[in-house]
């Protein structure tokens, strides 16, 4: 038995000129598969707060993103980072993601 969930963590950056035509100037992965134990899950989920569909079900399909934050004041970049429940995860993880999302809020 596993004492951990797999998650990705992604990011978007948007410049003001990027925006303009609907694109990101850059992202990727923070993380590919990183192994998180459920009181870190829950500490993620509190600042990634924003769920990918509403209303949301608390399903794997269900990523959470942080605020657009300016990262860099010079040239206006903005920053989104997102979890993402990874497929590498043993049968018993979905319980555990969406235990997370139900005491951090995201669901009721």
């Amino acid at each position: 038995m596993n004492n951990f969930i797999i998650i990705s963590r992604t990011y978007s950056e948007t410049t003001p000129e990027s925006a303009e035509n609907g694109e990101f100037s850059d992202h990727g992965f923070i993380t590919e598969k990183q192994e998180v134990s459920f009181y870190e899950l829950m500490l993620l989920m509190e600042k990634h707060f924003i769920p990918s569909c509403s209303p949301n079900n608390g399903g794997t399909d269900v990523s959470y993103s942080t605020e657009d934050e300016i990262e860099d004041y010079s040239d206006g970049t903005r920053r989104t980072e997102t979890i993402h429940f990874h497929q590498d995860n043993t049968p018993n993880a979905p319980k555990y993601w969406r235990l997370a999302a139900l005491m951090c809020g995201h669901i009721k």
